[in-house]
């Protein structure tokens, strides 16, 4: 895209902007939803796009060669099942537990969250087991599927406690809801209520206590597909969007502006500003997110400047299978990094309307440096890395 942004003098962005894709012309489906041309103003918009010179080679910072270069992020939602068991101890804490794992993306911590949001407690009260396969099921960190399964299991296994507890009220003849249609009862901050007067109701540790119950427990499926809800919902999973799912396609989207600083003499090449911004359903956690991108980011960069795995080519064996030989970056090779994240709301993806994002981050990052290292050469790199070699050898476009 870029190379052809130049070869019609169009800028690299707004060649994206005339080819926008509204909807997956490989499959001929809408998209379950796409922020995409968000993604472009708003990274445009923090990263100073307007204010680029459209010529490559002409923007210098004393005798380095300036370059800034831009990419999409696409990548899809894998489809894959989740199952969690949920259970509320009548004292006002919970147990969670699934055969998830923790990769150190923050698992534990964004799935104790989920719980305590669905459950109406706080953090403190929840306690979430993973990483054994005694658990529920649950689907391996890989493909971007953990987030969106595991969270939608949860907030399902959730849902399941609060049904049985309705159906507890309802039925006993001391509940203020005694009676009641169960479709009629909501819960709010942890508290039964009707919804046509939420002023008549009870907590739920007075109910399990009245009736003798010291817990409920819940168990959740968090299938792709299974259709967006409120993430305090009370009620029944809603599966109602499964064939509104099949007929979409779905898939996450960003784009990454970088900035690179090339010395023409040497051929090495700085990255010295990014900005990467994601649109990717509901975002669990803020933090742990923007974390997640920018180490996704750093992956690109070193994919685009310096990693390269050498094999003996008697032997097949690798030369360079230690971190000496083998190049990663570091932090002296890594600008400060901005990272946004688009709202988004996904009716059709699961129960938590989440699309995940460990790979998105890194999809297109390479293509963004590659593209900066060309703006400030008129070089076009082909392979990667870009190491020096490549930079003093190729021919100007």
């Amino acid at each position: 895209m870029d190379d052809l942004a130049y070869q019609v003098g169009i800028d690299p962005l707004e060649i994206r902007l005339l080819n926008y894709a509204d909807k997956d012309y490989s499959n001929n489906k809408p998209w379950s939803s796409k922020s995409l041309k968000q993604c472009y103003a708003r990274g445009a918009e923090l990263f100073g796009w307007s204010k680029r010179n459209p010529k490559a080679g002409a923007t210098r910072d004393g005798n380095l060669l300036v370059g800034w270069g831009m990419a999409t992020a696409s990548y899809p939602v894998h489809n894959n099942q989740g199952t969690a068991r949920v259970r509320l101890y009548a004292d006002g804490h919970a147990l969670v537990q699934t055969g998830a794992t923790d990769l150190g993306t923050g698992t534990y911590t964004v799935m104790t969250q989920v719980a305590a949001d669905a459950l109406w407690l706080t953090p403190d009260k929840v306690r979430f087991e993973l990483g054994d396969t005694k658990l529920p099921t649950a689907p391996n960190s890989g493909g971007s599927v953990a987030a969106g399964t595991v969270s939608s299991s949860i907030y399902v296994a959730a849902q399941d406690v609060w049904q049985k507890l309705i159906k507890l009220a309802v039925q006993d003849k001391k509940s203020p809801l005694f009676r009641a249609k169960p479709t009629d009862v909501v819960v709010e901050n942890g508290r039964l209520v009707l919804k046509a007067n939420k002023a008549k109701g009870e907590d739920y540790a007075t109910l399990m206590k009245r009736n003798e119950t010291p817990d409920i427990e819940g168990s959740g499926h968090g299938k792709y597909g299974a259709g967006y809800e409120s993430g305090r919902a009370a009620g029944p999973a809603d599966s109602g969007h499964q064939d509104d799912m099949a007929g979409h396609s779905m898939h996450s989207f960003g784009a990454h502006f970088c900035e690179v600083k090339v010395n023409p003499e040497l051929g090495t090449v700085r990255v010295t500003r990014w900005v990467s911004v994601h649109a990717a359903g509901r975002i669990l956690n803020a933090k742990t997110a923007r974390s997640q991108i920018i180490g996704g980011s750093i992956f690109g960069i070193g994919c685009a400047l310096m990693e390269r795995t050498v094999r003996d080519e008697n032997f097949a064996r690798y030369t360079n299978s230690n971190l000496a030989d083998y190049h990663i970056p570091v932090n002296a090779d890594i600008p400060d990094m901005q990272v946004e994240f688009i709202e988004e709301h996904d009716p059709f993806i699961n129960a938590m309307g989440v699309k995940g994002i460990g790979e998105i981050s890194m999809v297109g990052v390479a293509a963004a440096v590659a593209n900066a290292v060309f703006h400030a050469t008129g070089k076009r790199v082909r392979s990667l890395p870009i190491t020096p070699d490549k930079i003093l050898g190729a021919t100007p476009v």
